[in-house]
């Protein structure tokens, strides 16, 4: 058991904490201190989510454990990442971005062209190529990055608007960040990479051993 490592685990766009639970029990064994943030994701801006993230670290103490790892579905990635820049802290030492729009998802700009898209769902306008056009890199000395890509793509979203390479709701290439010290693709879709048996055990293989398994 690791228990002087926290493992955070960050929800995406319009999710909230239970959607991590499947993570959690697949993780619990291997890391008995977990904290899962809730967000509001669906009706707060990105500065919002990225509050409450902060909160919920800091109720967990995450600065007393030897190690902090995180991982981030979706807009959670971008959310863990700019945590980690923002704070820096020196215990950081893994995160996984699974299904992240690093460079942006075109689903989000073509939503924002809908009248009051952007009120309703204000994590909208962070999730743009336009705000997502410089990658955050977290200034942390030996943080290991791994991320997640999914290529099934099985959303009616993503079969309407998106290349046959994507998730669904995030093209490959945007869940391929530049700095990842490995990634690794799967035939998954966006949604079910939160409930997946085999996402957990690549998740599981990285934070133990820092790469995927291929």
């Amino acid at each position: 058991m690791n228990s002087n490592t926290l493992l955070v685990l960050v929800h995406g766009f319009c999710c909230r904490n239970y959607h991590m639970y499947k993570w959690r029990d697949g993780l619990k064994a291997d890391f008995p201190c977990i904290a899962i943030a809730d967000m509001p994701a669906r009706s707060g801006s990105f500065a919002d989510c990225l509050a409450s993230l902060t909160a919920t670290m800091n109720s967990a103490n995450y600065r007393r454990y030897e190690q902090i790892y995180m991982v981030g579905h979706s807009m959670g990635g971008l959310l863990a990442r700019e945590f980690l820049a923002q704070n820096k802290p020196a215990n950081a030492a893994k995160l996984i971005c699974v299904g992240t729009p690093h460079q942006g998802s075109l689903l989000a700009d073509i939503a924002l062209k809908i009248p009051l898209a952007g009120v309703f769902a204000p994590p909208l306008k962070a999730l743009t190529a336009a705000a997502r056009e410089k990658l955050t890199t977290p200034d942390i000395a030996n943080l290991e990055i791994g991320a997640i890509i999914g290529n099934n793509n099985a959303h009616w979203q993503g079969k309407l608007f998106l290349s046959k390479d994507s998730d669904g709701l995030v093209e490959s290439f945007s869940a391929n960040p530049a700095d990842a010290c490995d990634t690794v693709t799967m035939n998954i879709a966006h949604v079910p990479m939160m409930y997946d048996d085999l996402v957990i055990a690549q998740i599981r293989h990285f934070l133990l051993h820092g790469s995927f398994v291929k």
